[in-house]
């Protein structure tokens, strides 16, 4: 749960943002949560597998994407009007799904990452001219706001 609390508090979701998740792992799913606890509005989920797509929408997933690559990037883009979505959560640590996270974030916003990179190639001229923050690492369970989540429950 740290983790995909991480990846949203690192991506600065707040309230009645557009949210987009890359991975429906366990990582992937508890960013869904934690999405909606700090108020996101539209919580997108990509992902391929049935049964995650289930679970992403009990846990406040208000849209599933299914497709992979270019064609979801074009998905996403289109279910918010050409913009891009608020804060993207790269859950998963592929080159893919980096490339796919920063794809889909609108000019301004900030991609968390919180998937343990593996060959991933960061496009610095496209995130910079697009004003596109990356932000993330490991989460800290020492941190107070993990603390102060962890809580809670």
């Amino acid at each position: 749960m740290c983790t995909g609390h991480h990846a949203a508090i690192c991506a600065g979701v707040k309230k009645d943002d557009t949210v987009a998740i890359v991975g429906d792992g366990a990582v992937g799913l508890c960013a869904i949560i934690a999405a909606k606890r700090l108020g996101a509005q539209r919580i997108i989920s990509l992902s391929p597998n049935p049964a995650r797509q289930k679970l992403a929408r009990e846990f406040g997933a208000t849209d599933i994407v299914a497709e992979r690559g270019g064609e979801a990037n074009e998905t996403v883009l289109n279910l918010t009007d050409g913009v891009g979505v608020d804060a993207s959560l790269e859950c998963v640590g592929t080159n893919e799904a980096m490339q796919m996270a920063l794809a889909i974030a609108r000019p301004g916003s900030i991609v968390g990452y919180v998937g343990m990179p593996h060959c991933v190639d960061i496009p610095v001229q496209n995130i910079f001219y697009r004003n596109v923050g990356l932000h993330g690492g490991p989460a800290c369970l020492l941190e107070p706001t993990y603390l102060s989540y962890l809580l809670m429950f």
